[in-house]
């Protein structure tokens, strides 16, 4: 079965699951989501979320994408690569 979930669907789908607490993490939410996504398609993901971090601040760790902490930021970062992405196919 062909998978043809993009990488902007795929961090709307994340966004939802952090934000009903129903995982803790982004990498959690993502790698959750490997029925719904192929691999591609989730690396794909967590790159545009690493690009949006270097955008504003400068610098991205992989390890802000699995902190278990910080829903808030999470959802930031979900939310600003959403519309990073969404601004550029429109």
């Amino acid at each position: 079965m062909e998978n043809r979930t993009t990488v902007l669907g795929l961090l709307r789908r994340a966004r939802e699951l952090v934000s009903a607490r129903q995982h803790t993490d982004i990498i959690d939410a993502i790698s959750s989501l490997k029925s719904e996504a192929s691999g591609p398609t989730r690396d794909l993901a967590y790159y545009a979320l690493l690009e949006t971090m270097m955008m504003a601040k400068g610098e991205a760790s992989i390890s802000v994408l699995s902190a278990p902490d910080s829903q808030d930021t999470a959802i930031e970062l979900f939310d600003a690569t959403i519309r990073r992405i969404t601004s550029t196919l429109h």
